[in-house]
């Protein structure tokens, strides 16, 4: 009885090590990319928002993750083996986001327009994005406490 339990707990260990694949980001510099012209600014930046927005969906997996650790109990750690603990679209995103705002502060400096549209806005991190939300959600609470 010992012998397929440890059998199943070496294999579920050994298999852990592929938990997920490994992140390939983008750099936030190519050399050139200071020389470059507007219009190959504001393509690799439609190019950007393209694959950023493709890839967001899949930068949080709790609940992937949950719900494989939750089979993996239930099944003597094979849930365990599909658990993706890498981040590597997390990883894909935050590059993508800082060479897209790398990106416009070379367009700002030439003085690029897009098409008369003006430059498009900065992306915030994550961990800035939640602290602007705490922070207006903050602001609304004391607006409503004002209110009589």
């Amino acid at each position: 009885m010992k012998k397929p339990i440890c059998f199943a707990l070496s294999i579920s260990i050994f298999l852990s090590g592929c938990a997920g694949r490994t992140a390939n980001p983008v750099p936030a510099y190519l050399p050139g990319d200071e020389n470059r012209s507007c219009e190959a600014y504001q393509a690799e930046i439609a190019l950007l928002d393209a694959d950023m927005q493709r890839i967001m969906p899949d930068t949080n997996k709790f609940g992937y993750n949950t719900v494989c650790a939750a089979a993996g109990v239930f099944t003597l750690g094979i849930g365990f083996v599909f658990m993706d603990l890498k981040d590597a679209e997390k990883t894909e995103w935050e590059a993508m986001r800082v060479r897209r705002n790398r990106l416009l502060v070379y367009a700002a400096e030439k003085g690029c327009d897009f098409g008369g549209k003006g430059l498009p806005d900065k992306i915030l991190s994550l961990k800035e994005a939640k602290e602007l939300v705490k922070k207006l959600e903050k602001e609304e609470q004391n607006k409503e406490n004002l209110k009589p």
